[in-house]
């Protein structure tokens, strides 16, 4: 049974005594949110894909669809599921499996809506791309007073939203607390290019997405330095294995095991901007191409601003731009800078501002004996190799833009 209103899922509950919640975890999280506030008893949760996930969520256990099949014709099951049919299909068979017979499906509009009002109110987030300017923008949007944004770059929400049960009240508290009325609210988030169901559910279909494109062969040769002075891979600071110190030639080692591969995909930027599409309307997305950013960059900024609904701040240069130039100077500093990093993204969720500061100071003095000066650019070998590779995904992307990239990146 599909429901689309919160008062026919308190109304279907108080029919039943045992109650478990089960689905996608992020969903999972909402609704036992939602049912604590209705003062509605969960006797069980069950995520999707970890059936052996020990403790509690809200001081309800977790618990297996196997490991409740006696009760599975005499409790309530809510299964919490996105729109995406592998998904749905799998958790039915689970569900059918074990022969539950109560079910309860609420609908994807619904979760979302809930989710929504749990978070800040979000106008626009700029959800990519990575190395691509989105730091430049987010310096001269704060310079907008018309326009809030977090103080820090990147919350990094959708890798920490699913570990705390208070994790919206830890998101709004930390990052939207001080709000001014009437300014519209933003977030700047490039590692969100593949985070289209996260926003949904935290910020609504109505969301503005903004996404920053780059010729992706500088992109990716950018994104590959980065990684060179903070990843949390392991495999990535190995490269120091093979060179005493950084090497452009370790950029060949990563085309070889990421990008032609395609486990690293993010610079083909159209697969991820359809998808948002599908959740978001292509009228709800702005497409921001770096190299006519910083070409023109008082009308780019006009138009960004317009489409953010805000009268525009008058921007005849960037006021910030992060080149990134730094690398680790060899394998052991690599490894250091890697649990810098990972001790960086676990902070982002902490209240306390003098812990925080702490990792700064440490993180800073660290820098300083780790990190090197790097300005080698890449083989024009892996430039013309990288050109072909994509050409056909900006292809694509022009046509999604309605204009050519020739003279720009190609």
């Amino acid at each position: 049974m599909e429901i689309r209103e919160e008062s026919k899922i308190i109304d279907e509950v108080k029919k039943y005594q045992d109650i478990i919640v089960y689905g996608k975890r992020s969903l999972v999280n909402i609704m036992c949110r939602f049912l604590r506030k209705e003062n509605i008893s969960v006797n069980n949760v069950s995520y999707m894909g970890k059936p052996g996930k020990k403790g509690t969520l809200l001081d309800i256990p977790f618990a297996s669809l196997a490991s409740m099949q006696e009760r599975a014709e005499t409790c309530l099951v809510i299964a919490v599921l996105d729109n995406v049919p592998d998904r749905v299909e799998r958790a039915n068979m689970k569900l059918s499996e074990f022969q539950y017979k109560n079910v309860i499906y609420p609908a994807y509009e619904l979760l979302s809506e809930m989710g929504t009002r749990e978070h800040a109110h979000l106008d626009f987030v700029c959800t990519g791309f990575v190395k691509c300017g989105t730091t430049s923008l987010h310096a001269a949007l704060r310079k907008n007073k018309s326009i809030f944004l977090p103080k820090k770059k990147e919350t990094l929400y959708m890798w920490w939203r699913d570990r705390y049960a208070d994790a919206p009240e830890r998101f709004n508290n930390i990052y939207f607390n001080n709000i001014k009325q009437g300014q519209v609210v933003g977030n700047v988030e490039p590692s969100y290019h593949e985070k289209w169901d996260g926003i949904y559910e935290c910020h609504g279909k109505d969301t503005k997405i903004i996404f920053m494109v780059r010729n992706p062969a500088d992109a990716a040769y950018s994104y590959f330095k980065m990684l060179m002075r903070k990843t949390t891979s392991r495999r990535q600071v190995s490269y120091y294995l093979k060179h005493l110190r950084f090497n452009v030639k370790m950029f060949d080692s990563y085309i070889k095991d990421y990008i032609i591969t395609d486990k690293e995909d993010r610079f083909k930027y159209i697969n991820y901007i359809k998808k948002y599409e599908e959740y978001f309307g292509k009228e709800n997305i702005k497409v921001i191409v770096f190299e006519e950013l910083l070409k023109n960059t008082e009308e780019v900024m006009d138009d960004v601003q317009n489409f953010i609904g805000v009268k525009p701040k008058k921007f005849e240069s960037l006021p910030h731009s992060n080149e990134g130039k730094e690398v680790s100077k060899n394998y052991i500093c690599a490894r250091i800078n890697r649990y810098l990093y990972r001790r960086d993204i676990e902070l982002r969720s902490v209240y306390s501002k003098e812990e925080k500061e702490r990792h700064e100071k440490f993180k800073k003095f660290c820098h300083k004996h780790t990190l090197v000066t790097n300005t080698e650019k890449m083989d024009p070998e892996s430039r013309e190799m990288l050109t072909a590779f994509y050409k056909e995904s900006i292809q694509e992307l022009e046509k999604f833009c309605g204009k050519s990239l020739e003279g720009i990146w190609y």
